[in-house]
């Protein structure tokens, strides 16, 4: 078995990390750098780009250029209302009603799209470690359903890796400070990422960690922060300028790159000018944006924000039946973390020192190396217990949700439920499958519905069907239904209603493989030309330098293989004819440099 990577999948940025020699390390990518944004763009032309060169991109193409997809991972457009306006890029419904991305005619899933991401990952992995990578462990938020867990695990597939375990995002970052520690304490872990919110209250006792309570909120994050400033501009240029740009796709993007500009300035200076000449044009010539944003604006804005954090780090410790003197510490984690009136908000709320010892950015893929470490044997004694963070159970009469296991139960978990049926000689029994924290079935998310078939005819409420619900180490949910008289057995892994279905996701891995073949082989051709417009500068710099020491046969010959190259990459992009020219020109130009040598 090859290296098991970790992945913290993020919101903005990706990271992915491995252990060596028992110690977590972060991967660094093809660019050099050790975070990879979360970003796809694509061409005209149908190329495609993933991380920094995508993010360059948004600028200018902001309309075939996707990020944030995190927050559209398992949703339906219906409940996708809070996410929309974060985005300057075409979201629509998909034929089942699913989130989808409207990119130069085609329509992508967000499970494609975050495997064209998971790809890059595994790429920079394979490149670094020299050798293939087909194994992960994925990170997501605490608060993630069922639906976006199994999203996730099918980008993963799409990708070409097999997803070994799904993991909490602050599980993860318990699991990095319980290895890094191994001490006893409470700890809350307080993960602020760019699209989610997490908190979850994690008893360690050395080698053991146990997560008491999580909560979380899936639509709370940096790009929200970033939300309220870019509003805050157009409300500037609006007063300034009498102009409303709220419409404006490419002028919104260019205010969100300057409002995620001026939210990290500000975690270290009072007040940032942003400053965006020729915004737009009208009639009257070019507008410009200039004003300043003061951390006081600034902190005003992101208030009720930072306030929505404390409520759910209060509300977990209620789960946890904990109170605030009895945390330990604060691990911080995620990169609005960073912003200093947060940091303020949580030691004034837990009164506790803050662990800023953890990179916020990395510490996510570190704690899901570290379980790819145990998982490989390479990391020994280390054990972290999770929780369940939503109900599971089932709609039973009247409309309502009949829980089955509740939130913040410890995984793997299982739970079984005798039923019945309603009416007399019914011979089906259909079970809808929910997760929420709702009375009301509706207000709940659905996972799906199965029906058990095969019952023999009886009165109402004779048959006995067990419901055995099962939750793995992933979050994952199977439920298996029983007629207990004849022994019928109908088991089904949840499938959303309306995700991708193992046909999808299979033919989705089929075109990602053969997309990225096509990008290997179209990567060779650029190097191959590459490689020609190097010789072809150096065949030029011969004749400039040494014309006097070569036969006029010679210099007609180098001047004719001059214009075959440069005919070469004009029309050409077959790699066996790149080749073969690239071959011609290094004969000729070893050729020449023994004549000039000789010639001495």
């Amino acid at each position: 078995m090859g290296k098991v990577i970790g992945i913290d999948l993020g919101t903005t940025n990706s990271v992915v990390a491995y252990i060596d020699r028992g110690e977590p390390k972060v991967i660094i990518n093809e660019e050099g750098g050790r975070v990879t944004p979360s970003v796809v763009g694509f061409s005209k032309s149908g190329e495609r780009f993933v991380g920094d060169t995508a993010k360059r991109q948004m600028l200018i193409n902001p309309d075939a250029t996707i990020h944030s997809v995190k927050r559209f991972m398992g949703k339906r457009f219906v409940d996708a209302g809070n996410d929309l306006p974060l985005v300057n890029y075409p979201v629509v419904a998909s034929r089942n009603g699913d989130c989808a991305f409207a990119v130069n005619d085609r329509l992508l899933t967000p499970q494609e799209v975050s495997a064209m991401i998971l790809q890059k990952l595994k790429k920079s992995a394979e490149d670094f470690l020299g050798e293939p990578v087909t194994e992960a462990i994925i990170t997501v938020p605490a608060h993630f359903n069922d639906r976006q867990r199994q999203a996730t695990k099918d980008a993963g597939t799409i990708a070409g890796l097999h997803v070994l375990r799904i993991i909490n995002e602050p599980t993860a970052a318990a699991l990095a400070y319980l290895h890094d520690r191994k001490k006893s304490a409470t700890i809350a872990v307080y993960d602020f990422g760019g699209g989610t919110f997490d908190i979850s209250i994690v008893r360690i006792d050395r080698d053991v960690g146990e997560v008491r309570a999580t909560r979380g909120n899936n639509a709370l994050g940096g790009g929200d922060i970033d939300k309220l400033i870019v509003d805050w501009l157009i409300e500037q240029f609006r007063q300034e300028h009498r102009i409303d740009v709220s419409q404006d796709n490419v002028v919104r993007q260019r205010l969100r790159d300057a409002a995620e500009r001026a939210k990290i300035e500000l975690s270290s200076a009072k007040e940032t000018d942003i400053h965006l000449p020729f915004l737009m044009a009208d009639a009257s010539g070019p507008r410009h944006l200039q004003c300043v944003l003061t951390r006081a604006t600034f902190e005003a804005l992101a208030a009720p924000l930072i306030d929505g954090t404390v409520r759910e780090c209060r509300q977990a410790l209620l789960d946890a039946n904990l109170t605030v003197g009895e945390i330990d510490e604060i691990v911080l984690v995620g990169g609005s973390s960073r912003i200093p009136r947060v940091k303020e908000a949580m030691r004034e709320f837990f009164g506790r020192p803050l662990n800023q010892s953890l990179n916020p950015d990395e510490v996510v893929a570190i704690g899901a190396a570290v379980q790819a470490g145990v998982l490989e044997g390479e990391v020994k004694a280390v054990t972290l217990l999770d929780v369940t963070s939503l109900s599971l159970g089932i709609e039973v009469e009247g409309r309502k949700m009949a829980k089955l296991i509740p939130k913040n139960t410890p995984i793997p978990a299982q739970k079984m439920q005798l039923v019945s049926t309603v009416v007399d000689n019914q011979k089906t029994v259909k079970i809808h499958v929910l997760q929420g924290e709702s009375v009301s079935a509706v207000e709940n998310t659905s996972l799906g519905e199965f029906e058990l078939q095969g019952i023999e005819p009886a009165p109402r409420s004779v048959p006995r069907i067990e419901i055995k619900f099962a939750i793995d180490a992933s979050g994952l949910v199977q439920v298996s239904a029983r007629d207990v008289r004849t022994g019928s057995v109908q088991q089904l892994t949840i499938q959303a209603p309306s995700g991708m279905s193992s046909r999808d996701v299979e033919r989705a891995r089929d075109d990602a493989s053969t997309w990225e073949r096509g990008a290997e082989a179209a990567s060779e051709v650029r190097e191959l030309r590459h490689q020609i417009e190097r010789q072809l500068g150096q065949m030029e710099a011969l004749l400039r330098d040494q014309r006097t020491r070569l036969q006029r046969a010679d210099v007609q010959e180098a001047e004719h293989a001059l214009t075959r190259g440069r005919l070469a990459l004009t029309k050409n992009d077959d790699r066996a004819k790149l080749e073969e020219v690239h071959g011609w020109l290094r004969r000729m130009l070893t050729g020449l440099g023994e004549k000039v040598n000789a010639g001495r």
